[in-house]
């Protein structure tokens, strides 16, 4: 049985010019750390999904960058927006080669679609009726295929008052879409900067932590954790099982201003 390796990576908060510093430390540093290690410890990888945050005040040269670090693995691609991106430059910098901001792939026996949660202005998610016939449209398109949904925001609370005050507003029409398909086995997701696993129905939800700084779980306001990056590891298998786990880098983030109340 054939097995499909993706590799998520969420939350890069790139910042706009080169050896720029967020709370106290380098993003891009350990961006680039995140997939060196993950590629080293874990060898190819069919994909790698980057859910959204990708940068912290966009701009062109900072998709630019991360393109830059992608292309070096030689390694499909999809990416998608978080609340702090501007999808239309990465639309136009994150569309070469076999880096692309496509919604929906084939890949192997398992349909991957990718779902815009940005509510424009906004830190808080939501998925537009738009957005919401796509992913009915793309299920209904592969009913016998096994379906993996990547977006930014989470739909299930996490134990964090004030996260939870951010996650998509109309989840429960979402969930109610796609308990609807039998075919969806997994959900996963950025924003939250910390690990999170959740059953709906038949439906995984999981959350990754970021390739930066990491949100303290169970808080009731702004806290940071001392925890290190990580990204996430799917193996996805053509019956529709999957396994997945969080790895972190061994590595303690120097510098990093744990007291600091807002970014």
């Amino acid at each position: 049985m054939s097995t499909i390796k993706i590799l998520q990576i969420t939350d890069l908060h790139i910042k706009p010019h080169h050896g720029e510093t967020m709370l106290g430390i380098d993003t891009e540093v350990y961006f680039q750390q995140t997939l060196d290690y993950a590629f080293n410890q874990h060898g190819h990888f069919d994909l790698i999904l980057l859910t959204g945050d990708l940068a912290q005040d966009p701009c062109a040269d900072s998709y630019q960058r991360i393109y830059q670090y992608l292309v070096r693995y030689d390694t499909r691609c999809l990416c998608l927006p978080g609340n702090h991106d501007d999808f239309n430059l990465m639309n136009q910098y994150l569309n070469k080669s076999l880096i692309s901001c496509d919604k929906q792939i084939l890949l192997g026996n398992w349909q991957i679609i990718t779902v815009n949660s940005q509510k424009p202005g906004k830190p808080g998610g939501e998925i537009s009726q738009a957005e919401l016939l796509f992913l009915e449209q793309a299920l209904n398109s592969q009913p016998d295929l096994p379906a993996l949904i990547a977006l930014h925001h989470h739909c299930l609370t996490t134990g964090s008052k004030w996260l939870d005050t951010m996650q998509i507003e109309n989840s429960a029409e979402f969930l109610s879409l796609i308990e609807s398909f039998p075919q969806v086995k997994v959900v996963t997701c950025g924003h939250v900067h910390q690990e999170f696993s959740r059953y709906h129905k038949h439906i995984a939800l999981f959350a990754t932590p970021a390739s930066c700084f990491q949100f303290k779980p169970n808080s009731l306001e702004f806290s940071i954790d001392n925890a290190a990056p990580g990204y996430r590891l799917f193996n996805l298998f053509d019956d529709g099982r999957l396994t997945t786990q969080c790895h972190r880098l061994p590595i303690k983030l120097d510098n990093l201003n744990q007291n600091a109340q807002e970014y």
